[in-house]
């Protein structure tokens, strides 16, 4: 180990074993969890954990039933969409205690505040130009029915890898200390040094595509990340983070399981259930083409012709008996099959329990209220056992972390320490806005508008109603300076018209005067 505790990535080749090798022991361990998460996916959405080497010309299960994908999609759907809102910030910037008590005490709290959710806004912008919500969501499909995925955050977007391209190892606490994922790629994509070196290689020198390695390990409390393609180096991939740092892979679970390396999925907890409906529907389509099928049975020893009757119009006459000598088949087992199809049905309004279908947590709309991404978020919370807590602790908060590294978000400019909170308390920046309402609410109840008015500090008010809402007020909210210089034109405004009022009436005086004196001269 070196003095400093630090390492290069050949010292950790050396030291440890090539990325390739490491990636078959941990492959090894997490086989039977992958041939779970395989079944889970081929009783629901096929398409999502494949087999190993499976390309776009190979053949995917067929399901009997579209139950599964349905539920998977809904409930996926709904986590989307309360981790991840459309028209709200998933994340919260707050500063540190002592900031906010220097910022009351220099009355600067509220630029603060309107600082941090001008922030905020433009990271959200950010996940709209990137599109961060696609492969979010194919790996909160991945989650639902495998237990496990895993995101990498690049410089454009974020990528998300299949549980068949990626290994971990966590500790007992659930923390991770290796990442490894491995993809093929076409040799012409390599860097030159590297070509040239698998093209000195006999054995790779007719491959059309190589695998590259690509390696997170946890080393004295420092992340070093790097790539090797075949055991060689790629040089420029090596990169260090802090242990609490913006590490770009983000492994999700869902659930924490101490001193596993994978999560369980909800489609696994429900396994029994969709084995039990796969094998209904199965049953009931094989037992519906056995009765839906046409027989026709011949008399021995009828004169009717089978093959006048096969080759017959619509309407010809045929010679013979055939109320006696043809009989049909018929399958008559049309009430047999009710008890399958209640079972079924059973199985449906269970599975859809689980997953989420009857709840009134989400409404179809072009946009959600942020009352409502609450209400979301609190029922996934209690009904899938704290999966929303879980995900907000290793989703959304490295995920904020990641963008704020990488934005232009001037946070660095604003001197201070921000801490990044997800999660149910970061819709508190809502609740704040409920408050805000119900305190208009009882003030008005008062009756007493002008009282009241005259006490508030309106300015800040309004402040606190556009910083709840999280929108940028900049320009639409005058600042102080800009009332003062409206007072002051105001006032310079009407001294004005005072003083050409004034004047009017003393032109009006003087022409009075004159008329009066007129008038005297012509009386005398």
């Amino acid at each position: 180990m070196p003095a400093n505790d630090t390492y290069t990535p050949e010292e950790l080749i050396e030291l440890l074993s090539s990325s390739k090798e490491k990636f078959g022991k941990l492959d090894t361990g997490r086989s039977s969890v992958l041939d779970r998460a395989r079944e889970c996916s081929n009783l629901t959405i096929p398409s999502v954990i494949t087999d190993d080497g499976h390309t776009e010309s190979d053949d995917l299960a067929t399901p009997y039933q579209a139950v599964g994908s349905r539920l998977v999609h809904n409930l996926a759907n709904k986590l989307l969409m309360a981790l991840l809102p459309a028209n709200a910030s998933f994340f919260r910037l707050l500063p540190q205690p002592e900031v906010v008590e220097f910022a009351k005490e220099t009355e600067t709290n509220e630029e603060l505040e309107k600082n941090l959710v001008t922030i905020e806004t433009e990271i959200q912008r950010q996940i709209e130009r990137e599109a961060l919500r696609v492969p979010i969501f194919e790996a909160i499909k991945s989650l639902i029915i495998g237990g496990n995925a895993l995101l990498y955050k690049t410089k454009d977007g974020l990528k998300s890898y299949k549980m068949a391209d990626y290994v971990v190892s966590r500790d007992f606490s659930g923390n991770p200390l290796e990442i490894i994922t491995k993809e093929a790629v076409s040799k012409e994509a390599l860097p030159e040094d590297i070509l040239q070196q698998i093209m000195s290689d006999p054995d790779l020198k007719e491959t059309e595509k190589v695998t590259i390695y690509s390696r997170a390990i946890l080393k004295a409390g420092t992340w070093y990340t790097f790539q090797e393609v075949e055991g060689f180096l790629v040089e420029g991939s090596e990169e260090t983070f802090k242990k609490d740092g913006a590490l770009p892979y983000i492994p999700l679970r869902w659930t924490s399981i101490n001193g596993e390396n994978y999560g369980r999925g909800i489609v696994e907890q429900y396994l029994g259930d969709f084995r039990s409906l796969e094998a209904l529907y199965q049953l009931l389509l094989e037992a519906s083409s056995v009765m839906s099928r046409v027989l026709f049975g011949k008399r021995a020893g009828a004169v009717v012709d089978i093959d006048d009757i096969n080759e017959a119009d619509n309407g010809v006459c045929i010679l013979g008996d055939l109320e006696n000598d043809i009989t049909t088949l018929r399958v008559d087992k049309g009430a047999d099959l009710n008890v399958p199809m209640n079972m079924v049905q059973d199985l449906t309004r269970r599975l859809e329990a689980a997953f989420l279908v009857a709840s009134s947590a989400a409404r179809d709309s072009d946009r959600t209220t942020a009352t409502e991404i609450r209400f979301m978020a609190a029922d996934l919370e209690q009904s899938l056992g704290g999966v929303y807590s879980l995900l907000a602790l290793e989703l959304q908060r490295p995920l904020a972390g990641l963008l704020l590294k990488q934005s232009k978000a001037p946070v660095e400019q604003l001197g201070v320490d921000v801490v990044v909170v997800t999660g149910v308390e970061a819709l508190g920046r809502t609740a704040e806005l409920d408050r805000l309402r119900q305190f208009n609410a009882l003030l008005q109840e008062t009756g007493a508008a002008e009282q009241i008015l005259a006490r508030m500090n309106v300015g800040v008010y309004v402040e606190k109603i556009a910083n709840a809402l999280s929108m940028d007020a900049t320009g639409l909210i005058k600042t102080d300076e800009q009332l003062q210089a409206e007072q002051q034109q105001q006032q310079a405004q009407q001294q004005a018209q005072m003083q050409q009022q004034q004047q009017m009436q003393m032109e009006q005086q003087g022409v009075q005067a004159l008329a009066g004196a007129a008038q005297a001269q012509l009386s005398k």
